[in-house]
């Protein structure tokens, strides 16, 4: 899971950019630190997406995930 992160001035940024949805779920699938943010804040159309974490914030090239780390 941690390929698909970047500690960059202190915040975990996604490499997957804002459109790789099969990382993203794949990602999401193993993290358990996931929690399914408002329905109306979800992207993607499955469920346990990072583009579907409350822990996700948006940035102009992706997004943070501001969950804790799990190991």
């Amino acid at each position: 899971m941690q390929q698909w992160f970047e500690l960059k001035q202190g915040k975990r940024l996604f490499l997957g950019g804002s459109s790789n949805l099969q990382a993203a779920r794949e990602v999401a699938g193993q993290c358990a630190c996931f929690a399914e943010d408002d329905e109306d804040e979800q992207i993607d159309d499955v469920t346990r997406s990072c583009y579907n974490c409350q822990y996700r914030r948006w940035l102009s090239e992706g997004f943070q995930c501001l969950g804790p780390i799990s190991e």
